[in-house]
């Protein structure tokens, strides 16, 4: 049986927040959303990063962590506070 899809978001979630890779000033909220009413479930990765590197890493770590479900990655790079 599949994971579901909030369970994937939370192991995403905890995944991004214990990675070394991904430091301060990086704030990444990955959410369960659907297209439709009877839509497949997505995870949509959400928030700012310092750079286009940390976009790309946190992107990674999600789909290495997805079990199969689509990531879309909405981070916006920003380097102001």
């Amino acid at each position: 049986m599949a994971a579901s899809a909030q369970k994937v978001r939370d192991v995403i979630d905890n995944a991004i927040k214990m990675s070394d890779e991904i430091g301060p000033g990086n704030y990444i909220t990955p959410k369960v959303e659907k297209q439709g009413l009877f839509g497949k479930p997505f995870i949509q990765l959400t928030g700012r990063v310092t750079s286009e590197k940390m976009k790309a890493k946190a992107e990674e770590i999600a789909k290495a962590n997805a079990s199969g479900i689509t990531v879309e990655n909405m981070l916006r790079v920003s380097t102001t506070g």
